[in-house]
């Protein structure tokens, strides 16, 4: 009963370069423009020395897909039905980016949203990796690079790309918090870095404790160019270990793989639940579109100097005008109904559940 009320009344990369952003540079579908760039000498005079620090960092601007390029499998109407383990996708977003991690090739970065209760407008947002299978990072050989990802969950439902669908809405972390905010907030996450390694290499400590204390600088001192963060507190901010034992969960390959290419491991790395104050089509709209930085630092052995990426990801709708199952005469859908029957899907889905 509640869905068909609902259906009658619902109408309607960034890699860090300190002080020269790059600007946003076309791209064609599903292709990317990567730069690397050796860049920033920092000098400083103390007793006639100079203290110079070269970062490795990368620049790029890659497209947001969706279940289209991922070939997930679809409902009725041409709405996602990807199913993950014990999870249901009614939405999802997919970005590639670049890291020392995998060089040459690409990781990626999936965002899926499924509806965990429609009585209460529970949602969870959950964050996928994908990577090469060549690629382990559970190793703890201490030869091998560590990683963090910190997910900037606490302002996600605010911020949105320029545009006038959210659905279909893309762009740059530059679109999203300002190229301002985007420099200021790479540098911080660097320096902070930097003075917790210089700290724990005195104490010896794993990753986990390394991302838990950059989270807990950057939680409540966002730099003031970053007028998103309320106060200067971003709000609830997901950390999370990219490297070490038990630092995702697995998924395991399915008819639905949402990553870029066929033969990537994928794993759930953080999850988030959201309640919604209400059915309206904004609050919900917030939760399914909403756009989520995500920042991930690479540091230690074999790395030149700390690696810093800034990725916006947020889901993306199918292709609009898309009919399926053609054979029972469903009808051509525009982006206004198709956002209804996606929100329609997740939460039968929840229900089903």
């Amino acid at each position: 009963m509640f869905i068909i009320f609902f259906l009658y009344t619902l109408s309607f990369h960034h890699y860090w370069k300190p002080h020269q952003l790059n600007p946003k540079t076309p791209i064609s579908h599903r292709s990317i423009q990567t730069r690397l760039n050796m860049v920033f000498f920092r000098s400083t005079s103390l007793h006639h020395s100079i203290l110079v620090s070269i970062i490795l960092s990368h620049s790029s601007y890659a497209e947001i897909v969706s279940c289209d390029e991922a070939k997930c499998p679809t409902g009725s109407y041409n709405t996602p039905q990807c199913v993950l383990g014990n999870m249901t996708a009614g939405a999802i977003g997919i970005s590639n980016f670049n890291s020392l991690l995998s060089s040459p090739q690409p990781l990626t970065w999936t965002l899926s949203v499924q509806a965990i209760s429609n009585q209460n407008n529970v949602f969870e947002r959950d964050f996928i990796l994908g990577k090469p299978p060549t690629v382990n990072l559970q190793q703890t050989n201490s030869s091998q690079p560590q990683a963090c990802s910190i997910f900037f969950e606490g302002v996600a439902t605010k911020l949105r790309f320029p545009g006038t669908d959210p659905e279909y809405d893309q762009g740059t972390c530059s679109d999203a918090i300002t190229a301002a905010c985007v420099n200021d907030l790479r540098t911080q996450g660097y320096d902070d870095l930097k003075n917790i390694l210089r700290k724990e290499e005195r104490n010896g400590s794993s990753t986990m404790s390394v991302c838990t204390r950059l989270g807990n600088a950057l939680r409540d001192h966002a730099p003031s160019s970053c007028a998103i963060a309320v106060d200067g507190k971003w709000g609830d901010l997901l950390v999370r270990p990219l490297t070490g034992q038990n630092n995702s969960l697995p998924i395991p390959k399915g008819s639905c793989h949402p990553t870029t290419k066929d033969d990537y491991d994928i794993s759930l790395v953080a999850a988030n639940r959201i309640s919604t104050a209400s059915r309206n089509t904004s609050d919900i709209q917030a939760v399914l579109f909403g756009v989520t930085p995500i920042m991930t630092l690479v540091f230690g052995n074999g790395v030149p100097d700390v690696e810093v990426d800034l990725t916006c990801l947020k889901t993306v709708g199918l292709k609009a005008g898309t009919a399926a199952n053609k054979d029972s005469g469903a009808a051509v859908l525009g982006p206004r109904s198709r956002f209804v029957l996606i929100v329609a899907t997740i939460l039968v889905s929840s229900v089903l559940w």
